[in-house]
């Protein structure tokens, strides 16, 4: 989907395709690998109280498990493109650009997703005006940006470009921040069925390793006879609803820390977490809610 999304973009230049690249990255393919092994899911579940399933070196080795690795060469891919006078930053990525033949280079420093701020050290550029625009996530509800310390006015709205054009000189400094908070991302045909997100993170719930048994989390297909049937075995007790207030979260959800994105229910109890955080263990996206 990822290739796909990059050609939809390239030919349309519709912001709208660089966010739907940002969720499918940070929710889906940062979390697909097994830190400890190094072996990837073949998909993510999102069957409540499933857990991630990883490939083994020699008895789950899918053809899609070579993609899989390839996944992970994606961190760079998107981050910028240009057009002949403009450079567009598409994904908050700590990272360097070079623009060659431009003679334009940027340095993007932030810790996304861990808040929404980001700075941007222009290290060489041309002698003519250059363009830099920065996507406006449809995720952001607001944004603050300055120019070398100086708060700039803008008309911009989430979906969008925040256009600057000037001479750029080296270290000029602009200074980016989409405020970040939770809200609730329904499924299509339930408005009481809905995943937990801040800002584009989907957000998980930690549920444990009961009745995880050996194999798992790994994919045998000499146990299950078969390379895509997999059986959970979730617990008959899991939690799958919690006590949600849609007009404020922040009333039945708390933050526990300011330097991850570690969340509680407030109710229940529940931890939450990046899905792409969650290992080895079983997980809950998807929640019935029940309205407080």
């Amino acid at each position: 989907m990822l290739k796909l999304t990059r050609h939809l973009y390239t030919h349309s230049g519709d912001v709208k395709y660089a966010d739907y690249y940002e969720k499918a990255l940070f929710n889906h393919i940062l979390g697909q690998q097994d830190p400890a092994s190094g072996m990837v899911a073949y998909f993510l579940p999102m069957l409540a109280g499933a857990h991630k399933v990883y490939s083994t070196p020699e008895n789950s080795f899918w053809c899609c498990v070579g993609s899989g690795f390839e996944n992970h060469a994606k961190y760079g891919e998107g981050i910028y493109y240009h057009d002949a006078n403009s450079v567009f930053i598409n994904l908050f990525i700590a990272s360097e650009l070079n623009w060659k033949e431009q003679n334009f280079s940027l340095k993007q420093e932030t810790i996304f997703p861990q808040n929404g701020q980001m700075k941007l050290t222009v290290t060489a550029a041309p002698s003519q005006p250059l363009g830099i625009k920065i996507r406006y996530p449809s995720w952001a509800k607001s944004v603050s940006v300055k120019l070398n310390g100086k708060v700039q006015k803008l008309n911009n709205l989430a979906g969008e470009y925040i256009s600057l054009s000037q001479k750029w000189k080296p270290n000029d400094i602009i200074e980016v921040e989409f405020p970040m908070e939770l809200s609730l991302k329904p499924t299509n045909d339930n408005p009481n069925k809905v995943a937990i997100m801040y800002g584009p993170i989907v957000l998980a719930g930690k549920m444990g390793t009961a009745q995880m048994n050996s194999p798992a989390p790994y994919s045998d297909a000499t146990v299950y006879n078969d390379y895509y049937k997999y059986l959970y075995h979730v617990p008959s007790d899991m939690i799958t609803s919690l006590h949600l207030n849609p007009q404020n979260l922040t009333s039945t959800i708390e933050k526990l820390s300011n330097e991850t994105l570690t969340f509680k229910t407030k109710t229940e109890g529940i931890i939450l977490q990046p899905l792409y955080d969650i290992h080895r263990e079983r997980y809950v996206v998807y929640w019935d809610m029940i309205h407080d």
